[in-house]
């Protein structure tokens, strides 16, 4: 087995309301059969979870709790801005705790956060962060954040590595909307994913580039990723565990 077959990478799954919706149907149209495809190729992943949820579904997020970690996603899934920022980010994993659930992670929905976001998200008591994306330059203008993860403010940060020069790459929203071509992408240390994007796309409302090669479409693209990839994925959590393992050494 070479050094390629042999690496660790993070899965994080983003789960939410589907796109375009209040609803989450995906989570019972989708999610178990996501769950059976980890057992399967023996993927933990890290499911960044917005909070809400657990009013109605709270049975089926601690089913996934018995096998992956549970992160926060904030807990009304809005943009984040400095009115609202403290609140999203306390009160989700304050919610998380009333349902039995620890939260070290936080990852910012839509990966748009305020100056402060760090500061934040560990006065929290947060271990770690997801919240950072490198990007084309649009909103995000993130361009040399590392593309591996790093510590800051007192905080480990998992950055989310969507631009690598020279091509974009992780996350199925771009593997799906550059398909074929992404084929060739690099694959980096994170992938990020939304269940939705495994529903039909009459079942969602939102721009052509999330939803195109939704559905059956988007699974074949996803497990043929997966088979590329090789090694061996785990969470956000179980990477840390696992960093601090070797500095001991």
């Amino acid at each position: 087995m070479d050094n390629h077959d042999q690496k660790t990478r993070i899965m994080t799954i983003d789960l939410e309301p589907d796109l375009g919706s209040r609803e989450c149907k995906s989570i019972h149209s989708v999610v178990p059969r996501l769950l059976d495809f980890c057992d399967h190729h023996k993927i933990k992943a890290t499911f960044f979870t917005v909070t809400s949820l657990l009013e109605k579904y709270e049975s089926e997020i601690k089913e996934i709790a018995k096998k992956h970690e549970i992160a926060s996603h904030s807990h009304t899934h809005h943009a984040l801005n400095p009115v609202n920022a403290r609140w999203e980010i306390e009160n989700s994993r304050r919610v998380l705790k009333e349902y039995s659930l620890t939260a070290f992670g936080f990852r910012a929905p839509m990966f748009i956060t305020t100056k402060d976001h760090l500061q934040l998200v560990k006065d929290a008591g947060y271990s770690y962060d997801a919240s950072f994306a490198r990007y084309l330059p649009t909103r995000y203008q993130n361009l040399t954040l590392p593309g591996k993860p790093f510590v800051k403010e007192g905080i480990v940060e998992f950055p989310t590595p969507n631009f690598t020069y020279p091509i974009l790459n992780s996350g199925l929203p771009y593997l799906k909307a550059f398909h074929p071509l992404s084929k060739a992408f690099p694959k980096p240390y994170l992938f990020y994913l939304h269940p939705w994007e495994f529903l039909e796309r009459d079942h969602l409302k939102g721009n052509t580039f999330l939803t195109r090669n939704c559905g059956e479409r988007a699974w074949s693209i996803f497990e043929k990723y997966i088979e590329r990839c090789g090694g061996k994925w785990i969470n956000c959590k179980r990477w840390m565990e696992e960093e601090k393992s070797k500095e001991k050494r």
